[in-house]
């Protein structure tokens, strides 16, 4: 545990310095989008996963192979530069988690909250900005929707946003059915039971 919190806390530095830089610079909304672009990446695992953990690379192959890809995805050089530093620094593995330190930053500083939102299947933009909006309405802010899809819930949603929690998804109403009418054939057993005795 305390590992993860100290991975935390320099996720949350680099984040800092990062956020600070963007907004002495005005490029706040340019590595938002960069962040989006970076999170994607990491989320298609693969090859990326693999790059991220091989500590056989060299850094400057890596700060290498990384200017590369930002070039090819036409990130910024703010955000260039936040990658160059964390292979530099052999930090690649926190790299999700500078990225996720970032965008909350960036969300507090516009007035935003996020919420991570769990479907069985993709949403389209529609369903997703239907979401935003019924979101703002409850908590009278604008929310950021991060999308995750779980083929597992069978359907529904899960949202969280902060220490809140919605589950309405159909695999925990299976759930919750199942344990109502497990309780409810203990009871009439027992009932059962005691009409024999």
């Amino acid at each position: 545990m305390a590992g993860k919190t100290g991975n935390q806390a320099i996720a949350r530095r680099y984040a800092t310095a990062f956020f600070e830089l963007a907004s002495e610079q005005s490029q706040i909304d340019v590595i938002a989008g960069d962040l989006t672009t970076i999170e994607a990446l990491l989320a298609s695992g693969g090859d990326m996963d693999r790059f991220i953990h091989n500590t056989t690379l060299r850094r400057a192959d890596q700060v290498k192979a990384l200017s590369a890809l930002a070039a090819h995805f036409k990130l910024s050089p703010l955000s260039e530069k936040l990658l160059g530093v964390v292979a530099q620094n052999r930090r690649l593995p926190d790299l999700a988690g500078i990225v996720s330190a970032a965008q909350e930053l960036i969300a507090e500083h516009r007035g935003e909250v996020t919420a991570e939102v769990t479907a069985a299947q993709a949403l389209d933009q529609s369903q997703i900005e239907a979401i935003a909006s019924n979101l703002k309405k409850v908590l009278g802010k604008n929310v950021q929707v991060n999308l995750h899809v779980d083929a597992a819930i069978m359907g529904g949603l899960i949202v969280k946003v902060g220490s809140r929690l919605i589950d309405s998804s159909v695999k925990t109403k299976l759930e919750r059915l199942h344990r109502a009418l497990k309780s409810n054939n203990e009871s009439s057993d027992k009932a059962k039971m005691k009409e024999v005795a």
